[in-house]
């Protein structure tokens, strides 16, 4: 069955999206219990999915440079020239005009004018970018990846420049990074349960020893405040904080495959997370429990 590797709840609604390889793209417009494919103009490998806040325009990207918008919350998609070749997999819009993409060899291109025309920024790595954040504004942004690649711009991206030293886990892939109210407060997780935690913006980071667990970690979100976060992984994993990540503990789950992403409303309360097969889980508890939905059609 198809990977779904990334997933995003726009706004207070009922729709959803999940994105996936060969082109896969599924959306839920009853709060999660159904699925229905989209058709898109790709089959390439779609690696992420995000959508502004108007609710109705919205990228997907992934292998080869596909960078896919829609206008319509979803109902049709169209290609966009971005001049790459590169996998993407991450991208961002801190506001509506202006948006970041990450991928394969350290790439970083950003967007002026709503995705219309993207232009690469110089990038201080050659490792894979595979995740990014933008917490509060377009000028504050981290981006991190294969060899503990983590990166920082302070200005819109016109600079970028390594955020602490990590030499000593240069052989840890990072895949996720979250800063949940500011860009001083913030998270990365990567392989071999590896979740570190920074409060100076960066400038240092601390590995969290409590989460215990071998899983490759792939996300880490702090949907509400920086008191409650989850992480998802390999495995099934998906582990919950209540105390701004210091313990950790293992939540119910339907699934043992590979989690690869997870988004929550902005209640902080309903759920979806999305992984390897054709995974897709739910939750009405805040990530404390995990279910499957009624149905899913990836056909």
């Amino acid at each position: 069955m198809t990977d779904l590797n990334s997933v995003v709840l726009p706004g207070e609604g009922q729709d959803g999206f999940c994105v996936g390889n060969q082109g896969t793209v599924l959306a839920t417009r009853d709060g999660g219990e159904t699925w229905q494919r989209v058709g898109v103009p790709t089959f390439e490998d779609l690696l992420t999915v995000w959508f502004l806040e108007d609710e109705r325009e919205g990228f997907a990207a992934g292998a080869h440079g596909a960078l896919l918008r829609t206008m319509d919350a979803g109902a049709t998609w169209k290609l966009i020239q971005t001049g790459t070749r590169g996998n993407i997999h991450a991208i961002r819009f801190p506001n509506e005009k202006m948006g970041f993409l990450v991928g394969s060899g350290g790439m970083i291109m950003a967007t002026e004018d709503r995705g219309d025309t993207w232009h690469v920024q110089a990038s201080p790595t050659g490792n894979d970018l595979l995740a990014l954040s933008f917490p509060i504004d377009e000028q504050t942004g981290f981006a991190v990846g294969a060899g503990c690649a983590l990166i920082k711009t302070t200005t819109s991206g016109g600079h970028w420049f390594p955020a602490g030293e990590l030499d000593t886990m240069s052989h840890v892939a990072l895949r996720g990074v979250c800063f949940p109210q500011d860009d001083m407060f913030g998270f990365a997780v990567g392989d071999q349960g590896t979740l570190m935690r920074t409060e100076d913006g960066g400038d240092s980071w601390h590995v969290i020893t409590g989460i215990r667990t071998p899983a490759d970690l792939h996300q880490v979100l702090f949907p509400l405040n920086t008191e409650v976060g989850l992480v998802v992984g390999s495995g099934g994993t998906i582990m919950r904080t209540n105390d701004r990540g210091y313990s950790w503990v293992g939540c119910y789950c339907q699934t043992a495959e590979d989690v690869l992403d997870v988004d929550l409303r902005p209640d902080g309360f309903v759920g979806c997370a999305c992984g390897r097969n054709g995974t897709i889980l739910l939750s009405t508890d805040g990530g404390a429990s995990w279910v499957a939905p009624a149905s899913i059609e990836l056909q």
